[in-house]
């Protein structure tokens, strides 16, 4: 159930818990440079480019990597990126949100320390100069998809100089490689970032059964264009405080796809109402139930850019789906 409703996270940000951290969303404060000086001649499609002499990776881009050291990696003075595998795919462009296994290892102790391939899921990254660390952006920088990307740097540059989850020391080195799979499909951009209050009768309605809710009944509702903000009904409103966005939560609730004949999760059957940090949660729940008074019920339509994107999430969510949730707010901390 938890999982179910969390906000899409890269794996790597999960673990890492570092702000700076590329995939995150971060910005690249710490005033280095990253530079691709040691990108080797292109070879052809599909083939290895280049390597790196302390380690060697093994393993199809996409299906898997495996690294066998034979030498410690000294921290360089700047970040490298070597292309080991060119890919035949088009080029990564700006704007691009790309569908990334990403593998890290410890140059100074020749150990793995995370891999996307051992979490089942690749990393979307943005390729954005806004949005990623300067080591990612020169990841993709130039690249096509279905390349194999290495960039040599060091913990600090990445990871920030305090400590991170991972054990690795700031002045440690640090091997990024990045399996460039796929350009990723987007959802289209809503209007505007706000909950729009709309009546009751442009909302399906509830379907209850000895009192708790059962199913949403869409019968005169047309499915809405993707673009659409976030749509809220308060069909009962609370006597508590509002809500904000900081806001930890414990509600009762339901979500359905559009039309479907059952929802996708609920908490309502099992008695067990969900508690969570509003911002652990898909942003249009926070969109939504911002403002909305402890003791509320409310019924929140929510795009896919603000749900689970073009991705979907599992068998029962689709690739842009339009969420609905009915959600009881039983109380705000």
């Amino acid at each position: 159930m938890l999982r179910r409703l969390r906000r899409p996270t890269a794996a790597l940000c999960a673990v890492l818990l570092v702000p700076a951290l590329a995939a995150c969303g971060g910005s690249d404060d710490s005033g280095g440079s990253a530079s691709e000086s040691s990108s080797e001649a292109p070879a052809s499609s599909g083939t290895a480019a280049g390597a790196l002499d302390e380690v060697a990776f093994t393993g199809e881009v996409g299906e898997g990597i495996t690294g066998e050291w034979s030498s410690a990696i000294e921290a360089p003075a700047e970040t490298t990126v070597t292309t080991l595998v060119e890919g035949d795919g088009d080029e990564v462009a700006a704007g691009d949100t790309v569908s990334t296994y990403l593998w890290i290892g410890n140059g100074a102790s020749q150990e793995q320390v995370f891999s996307d391939y051992d979490n089942g899921a690749p990393e979307a990254i943005p390729n954005n100069p806004d949005q990623v660390d300067a080591v990612f952006a020169a990841l993709f920088e130039g690249q096509t998809y279905g390349s194999r990307v290495a960039a040599v740097t060091t913990a600090s540059e990445v990871l920030g100089d305090g400590e991170n989850q991972l054990g690795i020391e700031p002045t440690d080195s640090l091997v990024i490689v990045a399996d460039l799979v796929e350009k990723q499909a987007v959802a289209p951009t809503p209007s505007d970032d706000k909950a729009h209050d709309v009546s009751p009768e442009e909302q399906p309605s509830i379907v209850e059964k000895d009192g708790a809710v059962t199913g949403l009944d869409f019968s005169g509702i047309a499915e809405p264009e993707l673009d659409t903000p976030v749509q809220r009904v308060v069909l009962e409103e609370g006597t508590g405080r509002e809500l904000k966005a900081s806001d930890t939560v414990t509600v009762n609730y339901l979500g359905s796809t559009y039309d479907a004949d059952a929802p996708f999760d609920e908490s309502y059957s099992g008695g067990q109402p969900l508690n969570s940090p509003l911002s652990g949660l898909i942003q249009g729940w926070s969109i939504g139930l911002t403002g909305v008074k402890v003791g509320s019920r409310v019924l929140l339509q929510i795009p896919p850019a603000y749900g689970y994107g073009a991705q979907g999430s599992g068998d029962s969510i689709p690739g842009n789906a339009t969420l609905w949730f009915v959600i009881d707010v039983v109380k705000a901390e």
